[in-house]
């Protein structure tokens, strides 16, 4: 089944966008590093970040002050979006990051693996602004919407 469109989770907050794509590379940057180096210092760095992200609500993430640092230097315009698409791609890289770091005592190669792959979701919402959070969260929620459709 294929989904007409995609849906995406709502909240009552905002984030600045382009603040977001930027965290989105530097992220994706710093999970090359540890692709390439394979330090675990590098990927519990980033699981410490996604922590953050996840499991506070307002407090602001290493990433995020970089990411505005970055915004403020280059004297980006600030474009105010949802905050509940970005909420549900952090947990899902948030997810990501533990198992890689968790992985790593285990299987490096398999912690690497999974790391990739989640620099390759933030080199796409990043630098091709698409979200792969609301795709993942449309096929999750598709099954439901059509059941409470009928």
């Amino acid at each position: 089944m294929i989904a007409r469109a995609i849906m995406c989770p709502i909240s009552d907050l905002t984030l600045d966008k382009n603040t977001s794509r930027l965290g989105a590379v530097l992220t994706a940057a710093l999970l090359g590093i540890y692709v390439w180096t394979g330090h675990v210092a590098v990927i519990a760095f980033i699981l410490a970040d996604y922590i953050v992200r996840v499991f506070t609500r307002n407090a602001r993430p290493p990433m995020g002050y970089a990411a505005s640092a970055i915004a403020g230097v280059l004297k980006l315009e600030k474009k105010a979006t949802n905050r509940g698409p970005k909420i549900f791609a952090w947990r899902v890289g948030f997810l990501f990051a533990l198992t890689s770091f968790a992985l790593y005592f285990f299987d490096p190669g398999a912690s690497v693996l999974v790391a990739a792959a989640l620099a390759g979701f933030n080199v796409l919402d990043g630098i091709c602004n698409f979200c792969v959070g609301c795709v993942v969260y449309t096929y999750v929620n598709l099954p439901i919407a059509n059941a409470l459709n009928r």
